[in-house]
């Protein structure tokens, strides 16, 4: 695998005619984003079970501060890794080389932290653990646009949508029936990305790319890819993921302290919640997302339907903060997984049709992936705040607002309809 300049021994060709039908690469989509989402999903909760071990008191700031961290690790690492696949040529592709090794650098750094109680270990170890995530899925994401005809986006975002949905559910399953010993989940579930993503890698196999011209890269170039491209519809579309995303983590990245703190229940029951919890949204998200993402494509339509989608998750928000009762969030969970279910499956057709310049799409993604990583970073801070200041409350009166606002900033997008 090399990132530096080649001189092509061959003249370069046109890249193949996008196939028209998904064929193998819808089902191994959904397997790889299944695969990457339910460890990673389930480690957020068992992290927040092992700072409550660690020190209870301060369980809230130390998982702040950590969660933070590794939010901007991935940020940075997200786009490094995007640039570096874009330019990258060899007889495997640009993307699978990528795809095929970073998971064993994050399944390496979580069963490292399940051996410590040191908390500074713990914030570089799970700082590790996010820039092997993002070796994999910089050059994952991108694979939509490179390889998916643009009448199947939205089936391809969908199967992605219902892969990430379906195992984040499965994951809040997993998660609370690990919740009393979470060291054996962080030590054991992040081998699953390894041996999914290597799968993915031998059944979905990428052309010879080494004739193809690229440009050079430097310290230079490396810079100015963390510069977003000046282009609206690209800046709209990252403003408004990243608000929607920001209100969605404002309430779930806290479900267990929610729980217990607010709804007043012991480790044990917020487990058991957190499960059957898992089950509702696994339903719920995983019929949105089938499907919202083949009707997108069959009407010709994206931002209806995820502005309609934004609004749906605000409304489900509400309850919490008026009834401080487990029915309530079981309805968070129930409504607003249907109306993320089809957010997910359809803003990410929304993405790829935005996408600026075919040459960059990894670092693009990459850049776009800052809708996804910085409200990890923002979440815990801004709800952390509220909630040691004014309670649990206003953090889901706020994350209401956040998702209308969302849908509005969507409208004037020009390029997707």
């Amino acid at each position: 695998m090399s990132t530096q300049p080649h001189t092509p021994t061959t003249i370069a060709t046109e890249p193949p005619a996008l196939p028209p039908r998904l064929g193998r690469l819808g089902p191994l989509l959904f397997m790889a984003h299944a695969g990457w989402m339910l460890p990673f999903a389930a480690a957020g909760t068992l992290i927040q079970a092992l700072m409550t071990e660690i020190d209870p008191a301060q369980k809230v700031a130390l998982y702040a501060t950590l969660a933070a961290a590794g939010s901007l690790a991935s940020m940075v690492a997200t786009i490094v890794f995007g640039t570096l696949s874009d330019r990258t040529r060899s007889r495997f592709g640009r993307r699978n080389p990528w795809i095929a090794t970073g998971a064993f650098v994050l399944a390496a750094a979580s069963t490292a932290m399940s051996f410590t109680n040191d908390f500074a270990l713990l914030v570089v170890l799970w700082m590790i653990f996010q820039i092997g995530l993002a070796v994999v899925l910089a050059p994952l994401f991108a694979v939509l646009p490179d390889r998916v005809a643009t009448q199947n986006l939205g089936k391809a975002s969908a199967l992605i949508g219902a892969g990430q949905l379906i195992a984040q559910s499965l994951a809040g399953i997993i998660a609370g029936s690990l919740i009393t010993i979470p060291r054996e989940g962080l030590r054991w579930l992040p081998w699953l990305i390894a041996v999914v993503m290597v799968v993915f890698v031998l059944l979905s196999p990428e052309r010879d790319n080494r004739a193809e011209p690229r440009d050079p890269l430097s310290v230079r170039a490396l810079l100015r890819s963390f510069v977003p491209p000046k282009d609206k519809d690209f800046l709209l579309a990252l403003s408004g993921r990243f608000l929607l995303l920001l209100s969605f983590m404002m309430i779930l990245l806290y479900q267990l302290y929610l729980l217990t703190d607010y709804l007043g229940l012991s480790l044990a029951e917020a487990g058991g919640v957190i499960a059957v919890g898992g089950i509702v949204m696994a339903v719920s998200s995983g019929i949105a997302t089938i499907v919202s993402g083949p009707l997108s494509d069959r009407i010709g339509r994206r931002k209806p339907i995820v502005m309609a989608a934004s609004v749906i998750f605000a409304l489900a928000a509400l309850p919490l903060a008026f009834f401080p009762e487990v029915w309530a969030f079981y309805a968070f969970l129930a409504i607003g997984g249907f109306a993320y279910g089809i957010y997910i499956a359809v803003d990410q057709a929304l993405l790829a049709e935005v996408l600026p310049s075919a040459d960059d799409r990894a670092k693009d993604l990459g850049i776009l992936n800052i809708a996804n990583t910085l409200p990890q970073v923002l979440a815990p801070v801004v709800a952390g705040a509220l909630v040691a200041t004014v309670g649990f409350q206003p953090v889901f009166v706020i994350a209401a607002v956040l998702a209308v606002v969302s849908a509005f900033v969507l409208k004037p997008i020009t390029r997707v309809r």
